[in-house]
């Protein structure tokens, strides 16, 4: 036989089946240029030499690890569509003659056509987009990096041996199969009978109870330890109650349906759910499929978004002024510090503005009764609801009137309340003591925030000496220290202003406040490092999230895509038999039309109710990132809702007019 006589029937079979070969290729050359991309983008942060590089170098190298396990399931979950489609095709062959080492043969030539031609295309493709990507990276992160057009020899090489051993594993899963079949069932396998699947009720009910009790998980999280400690635990109830709804709850509910005769009893429902009924068991793990990834899609988008739109409300939450350092309140430190600080600033040509000292003491306390709160644990339990603990930051009236530039004055068990999320009433008692609220007054503008929302906090503006004494009542015996904080902003060319931040630090731990007696220094932070820390980790997460949605959502169009051209294949002659029995052809593409609307929205309708359930935990891991934006996140999420649901209609359009041309 001649020896290019394989090649020529591979580029045949290729040609001939290019409605289920090409996806494979487009998708294929997108995996791999995902992979490259983000190969390629390691290899320039490693050679940038910029701050901060390596933290996104690693988020970056383990998203590039994740995506290159995530392709590989979905080039065999693609292989196997493909297989499936040309079972029949292969029992041809091998009746007019071709053994199973031919067939194999065929196959593996096939197979490294479109993986080779996979692999070169998205190589290229990638080495194209790779250096706008890095400079989209880097304008996320906010870091200034001359362009230099570089292709790294080794992201080709990695991505070449990924791949080409990911398509060796696909060819070895296409040898399996050959062995394991039967030429003639291959020939009849598209006339086999299916038997009528049973209504699986435990199934359903356990599938039921599984997805109730994530949604309880996720949505009677108290706090965003809570949420976290259990949001895992949802995810997994969730999906286990997704795939177990959509085998065994779908064909129940169809078989309700069926036996509500004045709703079944109709051309295009009786169609519609008959031919439902008997497939749903092979589509079912495909649409749970769907609606996971696009749950997938729609937190991962969310989430990164909001937590980068978000980002001048946790960098002002954390930094009420341009700079913030804190420090060991002894004898001298005050003077000294503020001197450093002062005379700094004017040798790099700066002014100090808004400066505010500011004393801190934080307690917390459990809250015992509605207006009862203790510092000691008493045994009863609760120690562990982080619902009951309460946070009460005390600031000494004098600092408070100094810097707010007002004159209050209180009498002995008299403060100046400031109410969290969470708020005891106006008279309440912290160790037996009753506290009396004189004055409610607006949160502070010089402090940073640290009320999350979830559990309680207060603010008290207590006298001077009374805040004193307590303080000495809880540190008595302790070899400790108040803390003094001085807050203050900058005024001045922007070069010299990061100079000064860049330096301020090992100046204060160099200054004296007293012969020989240095200053203790606790943390000397500014708003543009912390905003630039910001951008480095949610940044990169960010474009991290931008790929992977790109990956769900490539997913997602391979199985609605190739889902549809199966149910298009097997309703060919069953619609045709419709058509000789009497049905019109508008009532059979009618009963087509419902048929895809009935499986195609169904996944996106649970996927929404999945991020709704999810919500309020998500809205608490987020607080876990200082995101208290709540409003924020909800637009987030509803505009990701709507994007995805109009790229989702685009993907029901085009795949519905595949399946009505297959089927008619």
């Amino acid at each position: 036989m001649n020896s290019f006589f394989y090649s020529r029937l591979a580029f045949q079979n290729l040609r001939k089946n290019r409605s289920l070969y090409l996806p494979c290729l487009l998708s294929g050359s997108v995996i791999v240029m995902l992979f490259y991309i983000l190969d390629s983008i390691c290899v320039m942060l490693g050679n940038a030499e910029m701050r901060g590089g390596a933290y996104l170098e690693m988020i970056i190298g383990l998203s590039r690890n994740v995506c290159g396990f995530l392709s590989i399931i979905i080039l065999f979950y693609i292989n196997s569509f493909v297989m499936k489609q040309r079972k029949r095709e292969f029992g041809l062959f091998c009746v007019l003659g071709m053994e199973k080492k031919h067939l194999f043969r065929v196959l593996f030539l096939e197979t490294m056509m479109v993986g080779t031609a996979s692999i070169l295309l998205g190589v290229l493709g990638g080495a194209l987009l790779s250096q706008l990507l890095f400079l989209v990276l880097m304008n996320i992160v906010r870091y200034n990096i001359p362009l230099t057009f570089t292709i790294p020899l080794s992201s080709i090489g990695l991505t070449f041996g990924v791949f080409a051993a990911a398509y060796l594993l696909v060819i070895l899963a296409e040898a399996v199969q050959i062995i394991r079949t039967n030429p003639i069932d291959l020939l009849h396998s598209a006339k086999v009978g299916e038997r009528e699947p049973k209504a699986r009720w435990l199934l359903a009910l356990i599938g039921a109870a599984a997805l109730s009790g994530g949604y309880a998980l996720a949505i009677g999280a108290k706090d965003a330890v809570q949420a976290l400690m259990f949001f895992i635990v949802a995810v997994v109830l969730v999906m286990i109650g997704t795939y177990l709804l959509f085998t065994a709850g779908s064909i129940t509910f169809l078989k309700i349906l069926r036996r509500k005769k004045s709703f079944y009893y109709k051309p295009n429902n009786f169609v519609s759910v008959s031919g439902m009924i008997y497939r749903m068991k092979q589509n079912a793990v495909g649409l749970a499929n769907i609606c996971i990834l696009s749950t997938c899609v729609l937190v991962t988008l969310s989430s990164t978004i909001c937590l980068y739109i978000g980002e001048e409300s946790v960098t002002a939450n954390r930094f009420p002024r341009d700079m913030k350092a804190s420090f060991a309140l002894e004898e001298g430190t005050e003077a000294a510090a503020i001197d450093t600080m002062e005379n700094l600033a004017e040798q790099h040509g700066l002014e100090i503005t808004n400066a505010v000292k500011v004393y801190p003491y934080s307690i917390i306390a459990y809250q015992e009764g509605e207006n009862d709160f203790s510092t000691e644990y008493d045994g009863g339990g609760h120690i562990s609801d982080l619902s009951r603990l309460w946070s009460f930051e005390i600031l000494p009236l004098s600092s408070y009137n100094e810097a707010v530039g007002m004159n209050y004055q209180l009498e002995w068990g008299e403060v100046l309340l400031c109410k969290g999320t969470k708020a005891q009433d106006n008279v309440f008692r912290l160790d037996g003591t009753e506290y009396r609220a004189k004055e409610l007054i607006p949160f502070p503008d010089f402090l940073a925030s640290a009320d999350d929302g979830d559990g309680g906090y207060s603010l008290l503006i207590m006298r001077d000496d009374e805040r004193k004494e307590l303080w000495t009542a809880h540190h008595a015996g302790e070899d400790t220290y108040p803390w003094f904080q001085y807050v203050f902003d900058l005024e001045g060319p922007e070069n010299h202003r990061q100079v000064y931040m860049d330096c301020l630090r090992e100046a204060l731990v160099e200054t004296q406040r007293a012969p020989g007696q240095y200053l203790r220094v606790g943390s000397v932070g500014s708003r543009e490092a912390d905003r630039k820390d910001f951008y480095e980790t949610f940044g990169g997460l960010f474009f991290v999230g931008i790929f992977f949605t790109l990956l769900f959502l490539l997913a997602t169009v391979l199985i609605v895509y190739y889902k549809q051209i199966t149910e298009g294949y097997d309703d060919h002659d069953r619609f045709h038999i419709m058509q000789q029995v009497g049905m019109s052809a508008h009532e059979v593409k009618s009963a087509i039309h419902k048929q895809v609307l009935m499986v195609f929205f169904l996944p996106l309708g649970l996927a929404m109710v999945h991020i709704s359930a999810a919500f309020p935990a998500l809205c608490k891991i987020l607080r876990a990132f200082q995101m208290t934006d709540t409003r924020l996140f909800l637009i987030c999420v509803l505009g990701t809702c709507l994007a995805f649901s109009v790229v989702y209609l685009v993907i029901y359009w085009l795949t519905a007019s595949v399946y009505y041309r297959l089927a008619k």
